[in-house]
């Protein structure tokens, strides 16, 4: 218990949830949204999280009911989506390269609003140039232009990235339409696409969608068991672990 009291005690002072930034809904009971999320927590997990939430201070009840609250997914929903949606994944995939401009890799999530704390929706957009002038998806290729966090729909901050890429509000209401047919929630392009499926506590399910059918080389490479799962084709599942919670994919 001593152990599990100080971990929280630490992520609370080294994890910046922006608590400074945002509430709670009013119409929240907050007891009762801990009760019903505790039940989605494994059963080992309930008694030291409880013990912790009836102790606690009102800063370290609202960091847990924030943690266990969140949105959870799995390695299971991410394969039968993949299996439901194939054709609105793909047709994603192509529409979106059309959008991006020449010699751009461009990464785009739509953060839908929160129905538990007072957060709207939000748009993340990370932008890199090839610096060869290739569209290859390599670190070393790649110079990052801007990364832009949580932006806010029609803010300055906003339509100032949009223009930088020569996009409108309704490029993004396109990319958001083909992401919510595919049941998805961004996009990266590249040699490597990245669609990411959904979020799970602070980590995100994605797939990584090759050119062409992976190599037995490229399977071995990807295959990890943690972080990739060679699905089939050309087509590598992904698990990224957030700050807190499962660094792999679950077993």
């Amino acid at each position: 218990m001593r152990k599990f009291t100080f971990i929280i005690l630490l992520l609370i002072s080294i994890i910046d949830l922006k608590a400074q930034d945002y509430s709670f809904r009013k119409n929240i009971n907050k007891d009762s949204l801990f009760e019903a999320s505790l039940k989605k927590l494994p059963e080992a997990m309930r008694e030291d999280y409880t013990k912790e939430y009836k102790n606690g201070n009102d800063q370290s009840k609202e960091f847990l009911l924030f943690m266990i609250a969140m949105s959870k997914s799995s390695k299971k929903e991410l394969i039968d989506n993949y299996e439901i949606n194939q054709a609105e994944i793909k047709n994603l995939k192509t529409e979106y390269f059309k959008l991006v401009p020449k010699n751009y890799v461009v990464e785009i999530e739509f953060e839908p609003e929160s129905k538990v704390l007072i957060i709207p929706e939000q748009i993340t957009i990370k932008i890199y140039k090839n610096k060869n002038e290739k569209l290859v998806q390599e670190n070393n290729n790649l110079e990052l232009v801007s990364q832009n966090w949580h932006l806010k729909l029609n803010s300055k901050e906003l339509n100032d990235v949009l223009k930088s890429l020569n996009w409108t509000n309704e490029t993004l209401k396109e990319i958001k339409n083909l992401l919510t047919k595919a049941n998805c929630i961004s996009i990266q392009n590249g040699n490597i696409i990245t669609i990411g499926f959904a979020r799970s506590g602070m980590g995100k399910y994605s797939y990584n969608i090759f050119k062409s059918t992976l190599t037995p080389k490229q399977i071995k490479e990807y295959n990890n068991g943690c972080q990739y799962i060679y699905y089939k084709d050309s087509i590598i599942l992904e698990y990224g672990g957030g700050a807190v919670g499962p660094q792999c994919f679950e077993k």
